[in-house]
C-alpha cells in the first residue's frame, strides 16, 4: 500500500480527482493531503469526486504549512461537517499529545493517522499516543533514524507506514540539466519484508513547501519509471529545457522539455494517461502552465506505482 504525501493545492487535488475518476487508485493508493489554503473550494470539488467513486483519503487537520497552520479546530470542523466524509483525520505529532488526545475525544474520532516528521523530541509521548485505540495508522519519516521507536511501533497491531524523501531538490530548475537519470526509491520492493504495512514519499515534489512561484527560467518534466533492467527499482529522469538564459518564451521551454520526455517514453514504450496528456500538449504546441506540468509528473508517478502494486 502506498500513501503519497501531498499538499492540497489545486494541481495536486486535480491529479487525485482525475485518478479517482479513472479508478486508478482504489485499493492500492491512499493519499495523505496537507491543506494549505483557508478556502474549502478545492477540497469540496475533490470530495465530490471521491464521494462518487467511494474513495477515501487522509486529511491532515493540524497542518504545519499554509494559511491555517497549527493545532486548531478549523479542519476538524470541516471534516465533521461533511456528509458521508471521505476524509479520515490525520494529525501531525510535534510533542502535542494533549491536543491530539483531546481532539480525538471531543470529535469522537476513529481510524486516525499519526504523522511523525522530524520536529519532535518527546518519544515517550509519541509512544503513548500510538497506543490510543482511536489511532489505526502511524507514519514515521525515515524510521532508520529512530531505531527504538521503529521497533516499538512494529510491536503494535497498527498499520505502520515508512515515509521517505527521495526527491533531490535543486536550487533552480536549470540545475536539473546536469543530473542524469538516477535511482529514486526501492521502498516499494522491500517495505513489506522490512515489516512495514505501507510506504510513502512526497512524490516527485520537494518536501519543503513553497507557495506560489514566478515565471521559470527553465521548465522541467520529472518522470519516474520502473527500470526492468534493475530489478524493478523506481528511477527518475529530469527532462529540462535548454534555452534557460531568461524568462521569455516559456512555451518554447516547455516544448524542449516535453520533446525530450516524449522521445524517452516512446523508446521505453511507457504510456499512461499522464504521458498521453503531456503528448497532447506537445503536439498541440500549448504550454499548460507550471501547475499542470507538476500535475503530469505527479500523475505519472502515482500511475506507475499503482501499476506496480497491481
Amino acid at each position: 500500500m502506498y500513501f503519497p504525501y501531498l499538499r492540497a493545492r489545486q494541481f495536486e487535488l486535480i491529479t487525485l480527482r482525475d485518478l479517482a475518476g479513472e479508478g486508478a487508485l482504489q485499493g492500492k493508493i491512499t493519499p495523505v493531503i496537507e491543506p494549505v489554503k483557508e478556502s474549502f473550494n478545492n477540497l469540496n470539488l475533490a470530495h465530490k469526486i471521491f464521494l462518487e467513486n467511494d474513495y477515501y483519503l487522509y486529511l491532515i487537520v493540524n497542518p504545519f504549512e499554509g494559511d491555517v497552520a497549527g493545532d486548531n479546530n478549523y479542519f476538524l470542523d470541516y471534516i465533521s461537517g461533511l456528509e458521508d466524509s471521505k476524509y479520515f483525520p490525520a494529525f501531525h505529532y510535534s510533542d502535542n499529545s494533549d491536543y491530539i488526545n483531546s481532539k480525538m475525544e471531543e470529535y469522537e474520532l476513529q481510524d486516525c493517522m499519526l504523522i511523525c516528521l522530524d520536529n519532535f523530541s518527546n518519544e515517550e509521548g509519541f509512544k503513548n499516543l500510538c497506543q490510543n485505540p482511536k489511532v489505526s495508522h502511524i507514519m514515521l519519516l525515515e524510521p532508520n533514524k529512530y531505531r527504538s521507536l521503529d521497533r516499538f511501533i512494529k510491536g503494535l497491531e497498527k498499520f505502520y507506514i515508512r515515509l521517505d524523501d527521495p526527491f533531490e531538490k535543486q536550487q533552480k530548475n536549470a540545475d536539473f540539466l546536469k543530473i542524469a537519470e538516477h535511482k529514486f526509491t526501492e521502498e516499494h520492493l522491500f517495505y513489506s519484508e522490512d515489516r512495514y504495512n505501507g510506504f510513502a514519499d512526497f512524490t516527485v515534489l520537494p518536501r519543503e513547501y513553497s507557495d506560489g512561484g514566478s515565471t521559470p527560467r527553465a521548465v522541467v518534466v520529472h518522470l519516474t519509471y520502473l527500470d526492468e533492467q534493475k530489478d524493478r527499482q523506481i528511477w527518475i529522469r529530469h527532462f529540462t529545457s535548454e534555452t534557460n538564459d531568461s524568462i521569455s518564451n516559456v512555451q518554447g521551454k516547455f516544448a524542449e522539455a516535453a520533446e525530450k520526455a516524449i522521445k524517452f517514453c516512446d523508446k521505453l514504450q511507457l504510456d499512461n494517461s499522464a504521458i498521453a496528456e503531456l503528448r497532447n500538449y506537445y503536439i498541440s504546441h500549448k504550454y499548460p502552465g507550471l501547475g499542470t506540468v507538476k500535475k503530469i509528473s505527479i500523475k505519472n508517478h502515482l500511475l506507475m506505482v499503482s501499476n506496480f502494486l497491481d
